[in-house]
C-alpha cells in the first residue's frame, strides 16, 4: 500500500464528491492538517480513521486502498441495464475516468 497513492484515492473521492478538506475533517473529527498530510502522503491513516473516512465518504475500503472508486453516477448507469453483460471493474473505472475528464474539460469552457 503506497500511502501517497491512498491519499490521492480520498482526495480524488472527496473532490468528487464537493467536499472540502475542512468538511471531511468535522466528519471524522480529525483536523484539517491531518487530513492534508494523508492525501498528500505525508503519514498513513490508522485502521480506525480510514474506516471513518470511508463512512464520510460513503466509500470502501477497496475504493481507498485500490483506487476502486466509481461515483453513484457510473454505478447507476451500470445498473439501469439489467439486460447487459456485467461490466468488469476494470471498465467502470475506464468509464469513471472518461466521466471525470469530461467534466473537468467542460469546467474549463465555462
Amino acid at each position: 500500500m503506497n500511502k501517497k497513492q491512498i491519499g490521492r484515492n480520498i482526495q480524488r473521492i472527496r473532490q468528487v464528491q464537493n467536499i472540502t478538506q475542512a468538511e471531511l475533517a468535522e466528519m471524522v473529527h480529525l483536523s484539517v492538517v491531518h487530513i492534508s498530510h494523508i492525501e498528500t502522503g505525508a503519514s498513513m491513516p490508522s485502521l480506525p480513521t480510514l474506516l471513518d473516512i470511508c463512512n464520510a465518504l460513503e466509500a470502501t475500503p477497496n475504493d481507498i486502498l485500490l483506487g476502486q472508486y466509481c461515483t453513484p453516477d457510473i454505478e447507476m448507469l451500470v445498473k439501469e441495464n439489467p439486460n447487459a453483460e456485467p461490466i468488469k471493474q476494470e471498465d467502470k473505472l475506464l468509464m469513471q475516468n472518461i466521466y471525470n475528464y469530461l467534466k473537468t474539460r467542460n469546467k474549463k469552457k465555462k
